[in-house]
C-alpha cells in the first residue's frame, strides 16, 4: 500500500499567510522610506542648485558693475549703484546698478545695461533695461531667479578708511564711486539662511 499523502492544516496555511503579509508590509515600508529619502535628496539638490545659479548670476552682474549714472523714466539721474531703488514704487527693486557688458560678443545683452534685483511676492527677480538712459516707455524685463524666498537683504561696504562701515543704503554725496563689497542675505521660506559677500572691481 502507498503511504498516505500529508497536506497542510488550516492553521499552518493561516500562519504562512500572516508571515507573508508581515514580510510584504516590512518590505513596502522599507521601499517607501527609501523612495521618500531619494525624493528628499533630489529636492534638496535642486534647491541648492537653484541657489548656486542665483549667486553666480548676481556675481556675474557685479563683476561688470560701473559707476556710470543713468536717467530714469522721469528724467531724474540715478547713481551708478543704488539701494532701495524706487522703494515703494511700481518696481520696488532693492538694488540697481549699471553694468558695462561685453560689446565684443555682439549680442543685445552684451551692451551696457541697467540691472536691478528685487524681492516681490516671495520671488527674487532680476530686472534689465534695454538702454541705460530710459524713456517713458522703456519698461524693464523681469526674470524670476529664485522662488519661496522670505527675506532678501543687501548691505554695502564703504570706502577704505577710518569711517569704513557696512550700510544698507548707497547714496551720494555720502558715498563716492562703487562700494568695496556687497553682502547678500537670502532667507528661504523653510528657514534656511544663506549669506554671501562679493568684492567689487574698481569703478570703471
Amino acid at each position: 500500500m502507498s503511504p498516505r499523502c500529508q497536506g497542510f492544516t488550516l492553521v499552518e496555511v493561516l500562519v504562512a499567510l500572516a508571515l507573508f503579509a508581515l514580510v510584504s508590509l516590512m518590505g513596502y515600508r522599507g521601499l517607501s522610506t527609501l523612495i521618500d529619502g531619494q525624493r528628499h535628496l533630489q529636492t534638496r539638490d535642486e534647491k541648492w542648485h537653484t541657489l548656486d545659479h542665483c549667486f553666480i548670476l548676481f556675481r556675474s552682474d557685479l563683476d561688470q558693475a560701473s559707476d556710470r549714472p543713468v536717467r530714469n523714466n522721469s528724467g531724474v539721474e540715478e547713481e551708478g549703484m543704488s539701494v532701495d531703488f524706487d522703494a515703494g514704487g511700481t518696481l520696488d527693486a532693492l538694488i540697481a546698478w549699471t553694468k558695462t557688458g561685453s560689446p565684443n560678443l555682439g549680442t543685445p545683452s552684451a551692451a551696457p545695461q541697467r540691472v536691478a534685483w528685487r524681492l516681490r511676492n516671495h520671488q527674487i527677480e532680476r530686472l534689465s533695461w534695454e538702454t541705460l538712459d530710459r524713456g517713458i516707455r522703456n519698461e524693464p524685463q523681469p526674470t524670476v531667479i529664485l522662488e519661496k524666498v522670505e527675506r532678501f537683504e543687501i548691505r554695502l561696504l564703504g570706502p577704505a578708511g577710518p569711517q569704513q562701515a557696512w550700510d544698507n543704503r548707497w547714496r551720494k554725496p555720502a558715498h563716492a564711486g562703487l562700494p568695496r563689497a556687497v553682502e547678500v542675505k537670502i532667507e528661504l521660506e523653510d528657514g534656511v539662511l544663506i549669506t554671501r559677500v562679493f568684492d567689487l572691481p574698481a569703478a570703471i
